[in-house]
């Protein structure tokens, strides 16, 4: 029997997408991290992870640097 896999939405482009498909970040006092495997999360295509300017949003609605933002999804993008 297959189980089937939960579709999530990207917080930037609100596209629903299947869970493995999106990048699943969480923030954690100020900054955005990798899951942890506890708590709220929210998820992110990798379409909108190359975007500027949904960055920049993104960045702006957190109140993040764009720069560790960026760096950030820079590394998940190398590492999975």
């Amino acid at each position: 029997m297959k189980k089937n896999n939960p579709i999530r939405m990207c917080i930037t482009c609100r596209q629903r997408e299947s869970q493995n498909k999106l990048i699943r970040l969480q923030l954690v006092d100020n900054s955005i991290v990798s899951y942890r495997g506890f708590g709220r999360s929210i998820y992110l295509c990798k379409e909108c992870s190359f975007d500027d300017k949904r960055m920049n949003g993104m960045a702006k609605r957190f109140r993040l640097e764009r720069s560790k933002l960026s760096t950030i999804l820079k590394e998940f993008r190398e590492n999975g």
